[in-house]
């Protein structure tokens, strides 16, 4: 079972001045035989990845940062580390822009982070094997610190355009506190009723009716919890309960 007390300096930091992803790159360094937990930092990225594989729109005083973890938890746990990032993230964006009401950030299912109704942050996890086989996970995250893009078929907003500039060293230092606490209390799984209750707590669209794009599908119904493993739980309207793993979710009928 893994257990994680790092503090700042304690975990290194690889900078990039330029890196194609992140998060492709701690996928690479889990085959080698590497020093982990390690961050890894990048100013700009030329080939960011959002879920699914989509581009993700990646400027200069924006944060690019993925979190390499060696045997976090047994395999079938993975999947609940982006709600424990969530959660940790917006501890972080609380603490390095306290002038953030902390009532307009919200957690969207499964892994954005909205803040005034528009998405200032995404978080990718993805699973991995270190050389001796153990699990590992990649954690990315990408954060509209100062910029954000407009061509989305949804809003999304910056810490700066919202009144709260911030250094994307700033919060990153809170985020590897942050990452610190919500892991201890996620304790590999163990802590998972915990961390679901806190997502919850902060959860966009809890209780109404919300669409998911799963593939060429769409289900429409009331999202009415997450499960034990982090699943969407939808009841459609003809009473039927759906257990959704992965989806693009909006409020309501369509974006």
């Amino acid at each position: 079972m893994a257990h994680y007390e790092f503090q700042g300096s304690t975990v290194p930091i690889v900078r990039f001045t330029q890196i194609g992803s992140t998060n492709a790159e701690g996928m690479a360094r889990l085959g080698r035989s590497e020093t982990f937990p390690v961050w890894l930092v990048a100013d700009i990225q030329t080939a960011g990845r959002g879920r699914r594989g989509r581009p993700w729109t990646s400027e200069l005083g924006n944060l690019f940062a993925s979190l390499v973890l060696p045997n976090p938890a047994p395999v079938a746990n993975l999947a609940q580390l982006c709600f424990v990032a969530g959660l940790a993230l917006r501890d972080a964006v609380l603490a390095a822009a306290p002038q953030i009401r902390p009532d307009a950030l919200r957690l969207k299912w499964p892994n954005d982070l909205l803040l005034d109704g528009g998405k200032v942050a995404g978080i990718l996890v993805e699973g991995g094997a270190d050389p001796s086989g153990r699990p590992a996970a990649v954690i990315g995250f990408g954060v509209n610190c100062l910029h954000h893009p407009d061509d989305l078929p949804y809003r999304a907003t910056s810490l700066e355009e919202s009144g709260a500039p911030t250094a994307p060293d700033r919060l990153l230092e809170a985020l590897d506190l942050a990452m610190a606490v919500r892991l201890n209390q996620w304790n590999a799984g163990a802590g998972f009723p915990a961390i679901r209750s806190d997502w919850m707590r902060y959860a966009l669209g809890m209780g109404d009716q919300v669409s998911v794009k799963i593939g060429e599908r769409e289900v429409v119904g009331r999202f009415e919890n997450i499960d034990t493993r982090g699943a969407m739980m939808l009841r459609r309207k003809d009473g039927i309960a759906e257990i959704i793993t992965a989806g693009d979710v909006s409020l309501g009928k369509s974006d």
